[in-house]
């Protein structure tokens, strides 16, 4: 019996792990990983590093030419998969090539979404999501002195603090009441605007984008309060949207992503999915721990083993500056027993549920506990013990 070949579309977090859990259940399995990037699988979290010239493109990498060859893994890129057929068991590549696959997996993530305001396709808009972007604003970069970054979350942070660091004067827009709104109460929020505020960083809050209006080579960002803000560059950071057309072309069902079933297995025969770009159980985690734990149970599933993804609990940790912020799990007004209090610059909120477990975390400033509410929320104990 000739070994299984494996094939995997996309070498960001969930493919590369995949890729490694094939190979630690598979050890006979031919696996080729397709990327359409030049750049082979790195830190996606911290491109915004490159930007502000902090690291080297090349410092990202999280797995070095000699891992695969000793996987034996046929890491192939600049290469794009333009359609699956998956009743034939094979992939279409760009120029005719046709390979086929025993077992394939759809990990193309997810692609920036930019609101359809007027102005939004001028030359001074940019989103950050792959290593070429990072690039290309590391080179424009030091010519520039004004930026705009649409978007308060955790990547739009860390964007406003790479082009502050880079010497740009930065305004933050964000169009919810406080910074990190998805992952911070209001106080949380206002102590993280609070600390990036003394480094320099604007913020406008509560505010609506209604368009960009051409400035030279840079726009004027007109906000609905009537507020108008030059920039040399407009850097959108409103979230992102899976990748889902491969997988909806070969006729997978697809929802706001790809679905997915408890084995990560697709509507397809064969096909899985991963990552950014996989809904599963009705979830779109959107983040590296969820693609990272997907990817290792896609990649044993794909290989025979028996597999029960039963979802990631949600945890983000930052460092935007010096700063640090850590949540986890349930983090809203009604999700328990809420304790809040702030050291200085260092702020803690613990959810409790009724029998007093610890089911949600919030750290600003000091995450020095970060650790121990980790151990004592996925054990479902009482923090403090």
């Amino acid at each position: 019996m000739s070994a299984r070949h494996y094939a995997i579309v996309g070498a960001g977090v969930a493919g590369i792990e995949a890729a490694a859990a094939i190979r630690a259940t598979d050890a006979d399995g031919r696996i080729t990983v397709l990327t359409d990037e030049g750049w082979p699988y790195y830190s996606r979290i911290r491109i915004g590093e490159v930007v502000d010239g902090r690291a080297l493109p090349q410092a990202l990498a999280l797995r070095l030419p000699a891992w695969y060859d000793e996987q034996r893994i046929a890491l192939r890129t600049g290469v794009r998969v333009e359609g699956i057929d998956a009743s034939a068991g094979c992939l279409r590549l760009a120029g005719g090539e046709v390979l086929g696959y025993d077992a394939l997996l759809v990990a193309t993530g997810a692609r920036p979404f930019v609101p359809p305001f007027a102005g939004a396709d001028l030359p001074c808009v940019r989103t950050l999501r792959r290593m070429d972007d990072a690039i290309a604003l590391r080179d424009v970069v030091p010519a520039l002195r004004r930026a705009v970054v649409i978007g308060g979350g955790l990547l739009g942070l860390e964007l406003a603090v790479s082009l502050a660091g880079a010497g740009l004067g930065v305004t933050v827009v964000e169009v919810a009441d406080r910074l990190l709104p998805r992952q911070l109460d209001p106080a949380g929020g206002a102590l993280v605007r609070e600390l990036l505020g003394r480094r320099g960083i604007a913020f406008v809050l509560a505010a609506t984008v209604t368009g960009l209006r051409p400035d030279g080579a840079g726009a004027v960002v007109d906000l609905a309060d009537g507020q108008a803000l030059p920039a040399d560059l407009v850097l959108v950071s409103a979230g992102v949207r899976p990748v889902t057309e491969l997988a909806a072309g070969a006729g997978a069902q697809v929802a706001r992503g790809i679905v997915v079933d408890d084995r990560l297995a697709t509507s397809l025969p064969g096909v899985f999915a991963a990552g950014d770009c996989a809904e599963h159980r009705g979830e779109l985690y959107g983040i590296w721990p969820a693609s990272g734990e997907q990817g290792k149970a896609v990649g044993r599933a794909m290989a025979g083993a028996p597999v029960t993804y039963a979802g990631t609990v949600r945890s983000a940790t930052l460092k935007v500056s010096d700063i640090g912020v850590f949540t986890m799990g349930r983090t809203g007004d009604d999700d328990g027993a809420v304790q809040a209090d702030r050291t200085g610059d260092d702020y803690r909120r613990l959810v409790r549920d009724a029998e007093g477990r610890l089911v949600g975390a919030t750290l600003v400033g000091s995450l020095a506990e970060r650790r121990a509410i980790l151990v004592a929320m996925m054990a479902g104990k009482p923090y403090p013990a």
